[in-house]
C-alpha cells in the first residue's frame, strides 16, 4: 500500500492540474518554442553554417606533423676501406613538421566559401519558411477548434430549445391542447438534436487533440483556448496588388531560391578554376635520430609545390557541365516559383474577399431565422402553429447559426491563408499581418 502512495499522489496532481490557457497569439508563440519541425529546421541551419566554415578555413595555412620510429635487430654497419661506418643505429626516428599555404587555390576556395555562405543563407530562409508553416498550421488548428466549439454550442442550444418546446407541448397535451403525435414529433426531434450534440462534442475533442500536437505539446495535455478574435471581423488590410507586392518581397521561399542560384553560380566558377594548376607554399622542418652522420639531425627548407591535372579524360569538364545544369535548374525553379507565389496570393486574396462579403449575408440570414423562430414559437403557444412548423423553424435557426459561425471562422481562416501566402505570421486580430 505504501508503494502505491506516490503513484496515487501523482495521479491526483495530474488530475488537478489546471489546463494551459491559450489565446490566438500565445498559441502561435508557444509553437515557436515547442514545434519539433522548427527544431529540425534550426538543426539544418546549424549544419549549413558548419559546412560554410569548412572551405573558409582551408584558405589558412595547414600544419602537418609526421613521426616515424624504427627498431632494428641490429645497427646497419658497412666497411668502407679501413673504417667501419654505421649507416643507421638500432633505433631511428624521423619527425617531419610541415606548413602548407595554398596560393593559386585561394580563388577556388573563395568560390567555395561563397557557395557555402549562400547555401547557409538558403537554409536560414528555409527556417523562416518552417516558422511560417508552423504558425499557419497552429492558427488553422486554433480556428478549427473555435469553429468546432461554436458548432457544439449551437447543437446544445438546439437541444435546449427543443427541450423547451417539448415541455410546453407536454403541458398542452395534459390540458388536451395537443396530441400524442405532437409530443412524439418533438421527442424525435429532441433525440436527433442529442445525436448532433454528441457528434459536435466529439469533433471538439478531436480538434483539441490536433491543436495540442500541432503546437508541439504532448498528446493528451489539457488546454483551454479563448476566442479573443474580434466578434465582427475586420476588413482586409491589403489590396490585391499590395498583397502580391508584399509576397514577392517577404516570401522566404523566393529568398531561398535566389540564394540557391547564387550558390550554384559560385560552384560553376569553382569547377572552372580546377583547370588551373594548384600552387602551394611549403615550409618544412625535419628532425632525425640514429641516421648520423649521413643524415643531418635537423634540416629546414622552404619551397613551392605545383600540381596540375593536365589530362583527366574530361572529369573536370563533366563536373563543370553538372554545375551548369544545377545552375540552370535553380534559375528555372526560381522563375516558376515567382509565378506560383503570385497565383497563390491571388487565390487566397479572392477567397478572403468572398469570405468577408459573405459575412453580411450570413448575419441577415441569422437575424431573419431567429425572428421567424420567435414568431413560430409565439404562434405555437397560442395554438396557431403546429409542431412541424416549430421544428422546421428551429431547424432553420440552427442552420443559420451554424452558417453564421462558419462564415466568421472561414473568413479568419482565409485571412490566415492570405497571411501565409504573403510571408507573414497571422496576428491575433486576423487582419493586418504582423
Amino acid at each position: 500500500m505504501k508503494s502505491s502512495l506516490p503513484i496515487l499522489l501523482l495521479l491526483t496532481a495530474t488530475a488537478s492540474a489546471e489546463p494551459r490557457k491559450l489565446t490566438f497569439a500565445s498559441a502561435i508563440d508557444l509553437t515557436m518554442q515547442k514545434s519539433p519541425d522548427l527544431a529540425q529546421a534550426q538543426i539544418a541551419v546549424d549544419a549549413a553554417k558548419a559546412r560554410a566554415e569548412q572551405p573558409s578555413r582551408k584558405r589558412l595555412p595547414s600544419l602537418n606533423v609526421n613521426a616515424i620510429g624504427n627498431y632494428y635487430t641490429e645497427p646497419y654497419q658497412l666497411m668502407f676501406g679501413p673504417q667501419l661506418f654505421t649507416l643507421h643505429q638500432q633505433r631511428t626516428s624521423i619527425t617531419n613538421v610541415q606548413v602548407v599555404q595554398p596560393l593559386t587555390g585561394l580563388a577556388y576556395l573563395s568560390e567555395l566559401v561563397g557557395a557555402a555562405d549562400h547555401a547557409a543563407n538558403a537554409a536560414a530562409a528555409d527556417y523562416d519558411k518552417a516558422r511560417l508553416d508552423a504558425a499557419y498550421r497552429t492558427a488553422t488548428a486554433y480556428l478549427r477548434l473555435l469553429e468546432a466549439r461554436a458548432g457544439a454550442d449551437i447543437a446544445h442550444q438546439s437541444v435546449t430549445d427543443i427541450q423547451a418546446e417539448l415541455e410546453q407541448t407536454q403541458k398542452q397535451r395534459a390540458a388536451d391542447a395537443a396530441t400524442n403525435i405532437d409530443v412524439l414529433r418533438l421527442q424525435s426531434a429532441k433525440a436527433a438534436a442529442d445525436q448532433s450534440a454528441v457528434r459536435a462534442d466529439t469533433q471538439v475533442q478531436q480538434a483539441v487533440a490536433a491543436l495540442v500536437v500541432q503546437i508541439g505539446l504532448h498528446d493528451g495535455e489539457s488546454i483551454d483556448i479563448a476566442d479573443d478574435l474580434p466578434p465582427a471581423p475586420p476588413a482586409m488590410a491589403l489590396s490585391l496588388d499590395q498583397a502580391i507586392q508584399r509576397g514577392l518581397q517577404a516570401r522566404p521561399e523566393l529568398r531561398s531560391a535566389k540564394e540557391q542560384i547564387a550558390s550554384a553560380d559560385d560552384v560553376v566558377t569553382s569547377k572552372k578554376e580546377e583547370y588551373l594548376p594548384s600552387v602551394n607554399a611549403i615550409a618544412n622542418w625535419q628532425h632525425t635520430t640514429g641516421l648520423e652522420p649521413f643524415q643531418p639531425k635537423n634540416e629546414e627548407y622552404v619551397g613551392l609545390q605545383v600540381q596540375w591535372r593536365v589530362w583527366d579524360w574530361g572529369s573536370i569538364w563533366g563536373e563543370v557541365k553538372e554545375a551548369r545544369a544545377n545552375q540552370a535548374r535553380a534559375e528555372v525553379a526560381a522563375g516558376a516559383l515567382a509565378d506560383h507565389v503570385r497565383l497563390e496570393i491571388r487565390q487566397h486574396w479572392l477567397d478572403a474577399k468572398a469570405g468577408f462579403d459573405n459575412l453580411a449575408s450570413a448575419a441577415t440570414q441569422l437575424q431573419t431565422a431567429e425572428e421567424a423562430y420567435r414568431l413560430q414559437h409565439v404562434k405555437y403557444v397560442n395554438g396557431a402553429a403546429t409542431t412541424t412548423d416549430v421544428i422546421n423553424a428551429e431547424t432553420e435557426v440552427a442552420r443559420a447559426r451554424v452558417q453564421a459561425a462558419v462564415a466568421r471562422y472561414d473568413y479568419y481562416l482565409a485571412l490566415v491563408e492570405l497571411a501565409r501566402s504573403v510571408g507573414d505570421v497571422p496576428n491575433p486580430t486576423g487582419a493586418a499581418p504582423r
